[in-house]
């Protein structure tokens, strides 16, 4: 089977426009079937070019995953990848409307945007804890200390502030998704 791949990233943010970027490819004769990290690298088979509908869904792990799937086959939904707390679907495009989308109304979509924006919460958290210790090992660096240790600290400490750039950019983002879904 012929393949392909590019390398494309999306943050948690970015996910309507990851469907976008899917739906594009398979219009265009090429199914995502793999995505590898760390880089980003969509795998695409070779298929007949076709309008199919990409969506995805952000779950948390939870106990009722044959329901969950279940209720996504019984709608006619394919499930065929999973990274992290994303869950891939596709289906082939419906002259319904309403069919063509797994939340169809504003405050389910507006609900997902909202699991996504607790999560973003969770993991900007977990960035601060290291940046609240180190910050005080900065300022009470005595004169016998390394230069190696405080290029170390520095070097951390603008991952962090750079990680938290993208969490607020992602933060930002999704919110403008919910206030936008909940004036629907």
């Amino acid at each position: 089977m012929e393949t392909k791949k590019i390398r494309r990233r999306f943050e948690l943010a970015d996910y309507v426009e990851e469907e976008n970027f899917l739906q594009e490819e398979h219009k265009n004769g090429w199914k995502m079937v793999d995505l590898k990290l760390p880089f980003s690298t969509y795998i695409f088979e070779k298929c007949e070019p076709q309008e199919y509908v990409y969506q995805l869904d952000f779950k948390q792990q939870g106990n009722d995953l044959g329901e969950y799937l279940q209720l996504f086959e019984d709608c006619g939904w394919e499930y065929f990848y999973k990274y992290g707390n994303w869950y891939y679907f596709r289906k082939l495009k419906s002259e319904i409307e309403e069919e063509n989308a797994i939340f169809s109304d504003a405050p389910s979509r507006a609900g997902m945007a909202k699991k996504v924006v607790k999560f973003q919460g969770m993991i900007a958290l977990a960035a601060l804890v290291p940046l609240s210790y180190l910050i005080p090992v900065l300022l009470n660096r005595s004169e016998g200390r390394s230069n190696v240790l405080l290029a170390l600290l520095v070097l951390v400490i603008g991952i962090t502030v750079i990680l938290l750039g993208v969490h607020l950019r992602n933060f930002l983002k999704l919110t403008e998704i919910i206030k936008r879904e909940e004036l629907k």
